[in-house]
């Protein structure tokens, strides 16, 4: 049985220790050392996991090429398949990482995932966010952020 569902990144979280499960998601099941060890580099500062609407987050890795991270569009679609068969059956999903940059919700890690539940158009989903100014900080351009996205 897998530590990275929701479920246990709601217990790391309900003891101020979100970071640690963070680190440990991506070094395991995430395979996203590069992100761990570039979040090591600093102080930084986290909340959630939140649930959030799927319409405020800014994916950065599709086959579309306007994305920061270009991927091949058979394999984004094999992924987007696998993925959306584990939520089909019943799978604790683990929250999105995304970073607060300049009030942008970039999805840092679960790409692939939020894919997932755009395809399946699953509306809302959980989200862990850092930030390096502070937990206000994120909290406030998370409030800027969602108004604007819903002004459009």
């Amino acid at each position: 049985m897998s530590i990275f569902t929701l479920k246990s990144a709601m217990e790391f979280a309900s003891n101020n220790e979100i970071e640690t499960w963070v680190h440990l998601f991506l070094n395991g099941e995430g395979d996203n050392v590069g992100l761990s060890n570039g979040l090591k580099m600093k102080t930084r500062y986290w909340l959630g996991p939140i649930e959030i609407e799927t319409r405020f987050l800014d994916r950065v890795v599709g086959p579309e090429l306007n994305m920061e991270y270009v991927e091949d569009e058979d394999w984004w679609n094999y992924n987007m398949n696998e993925i959306c068969n584990r939520l089909a059956d019943g799978w604790d999903m683990p929250p999105l990482i995304a970073e607060n940059r300049n009030g942008s919700l970039s999805v840092r890690d679960g790409n692939h995932r939020l894919g997932a539940l755009q395809k399946l158009n699953i509306d809302k989903c959980y989200l862990i966010i850092w930030g390096d100014n502070g937990v206000d900080d994120i909290l406030i351009a998370l409030e800027k952020h969602i108004k604007s996205k819903q002004n459009l």
